[in-house]
């Protein structure tokens, strides 16, 4: 045990495939360098239970009761600029950068997929939240992976795809916050639970469009990957209920030359500037209409 820890988490990007991991599909994502989740673990009293000292207490005592029940006391901090509810992976940041102070205070020796199990299963067991395992596991690995999450143990295959052939991206968000993140996975989930295999099959065109985007960016066709990115916001429009503000961010970025989506499950898009686009043109539309945006965003590897 450490005198002092911290652990640290990137927000994440879905570029493609997303919504499909919960349904088995593929995505490719990345953390980025925009915001940072950072929790500090300090000891206190040998014999005190642990303290947990922020907004989030009740997601760490979850994490902690998974993976240091029983073990000597601490206080827990937290400091994170991700905006909320803003589909960037802010809750689960929360929980990632959580079990890596406890790993590293406590010398657990946590493997980065493990760590991705460990927040998973608190947002699904404990919270009840429908969601996929790919905001964690990206949110473990670090950089830009191609997530296959076809496999029986659900925390997927996963390939690091090269981040310095991705075009320049942007983010953007309104200024309020959106829907909670599980809202549409719920209503699709149980629709499939109930048998609708016809949208089963629907959904995973999104791995498709996943694995022919992701081979277009390694063969340097922008515009075939722009258009996977515009194709897998089409897709999710047609089987899944949009935020109207979701939908016009995207209309703006698209006008203004980009191709756009959203960035997780609603709250922000990212956007990509087409061949003769300019990612200065699109940023100034969007905020124009209202949004914050991050330009020039980077690719962060996990810390």
């Amino acid at each position: 045990m450490n005198d002092a820890a911290t652990g640290r988490a990137r927000p994440c990007i879905a570029l493609l495939g997303n919504p499909s991991d919960l349904f088995g599909g593929t995505v490719l994502a990345a953390t980025i360098d925009t915001f940072e989740t950072v929790v500090d673990i300090i000891p206190t009293t040998f014999y005190a239970p642990p303290a947990f000292l922020s907004d989030a207490a009740e997601l760490q005592r979850l994490v902690f009761e998974r993976v240091a029940a029983g073990r000597a006391g601490c206080a827990m901090t937290l400091r994170s600029d991700v905006p909320s509810q803003a589909g960037l992976g802010g809750s689960s940041a929360i929980l990632i950068a959580t079990v890596r102070a406890i790993d590293s205070y406590y010398g657990l020796g946590l493997a980065p997929l493990d760590i991705a199990a460990v927040a998973w299963a608190v947002e699904r067991d404990d919270l009840g939240i429908v969601a996929g395992p790919h905001d964690r596991v990206i949110q473990a690995l670090g950089g830009l992976q191609l997530m296959d999450f076809s496999g029986p143990d659900r925390i997927g295959r996963h390939r690091c795809v090269d981040a310095t052939l991705l075009p320049p991206l942007l983010i953007a968000w309104p200024n309020e916050p959106d829907q909670a993140s599980d809202d549409g996975h719920r209503l699709v989930w149980e629709r499939i639970q109930a048998g609708d295999t016809m949208l089963g099959r629907q959904l995973l065109e999104f791995a498709s469009i996943a694995e022919h985007g992701t081979a277009a960016l390694e063969g340097g066709d922008h515009a075939t990957f722009a258009d996977a990115v515009d194709t897998n916001f089409d897709l999710r429009c047609s089987l899944f209920d949009v935020d109207a503000d979701d939908r016009r961010l995207v209309d703006v970025a698209r006008a203004a030359g980009g191709a756009a989506k959203l960035s997780g499950s609603g709250g922000s898009i990212v956007a990509v500037p087409r061949p003769g686009g300019r990612l200065e043109e699109i940023s100034e539309a969007l905020v124009a209409a209202g949004a914050s945006v991050s330009r020039s965003v980077r690719i962060a590897l996990a810390p």
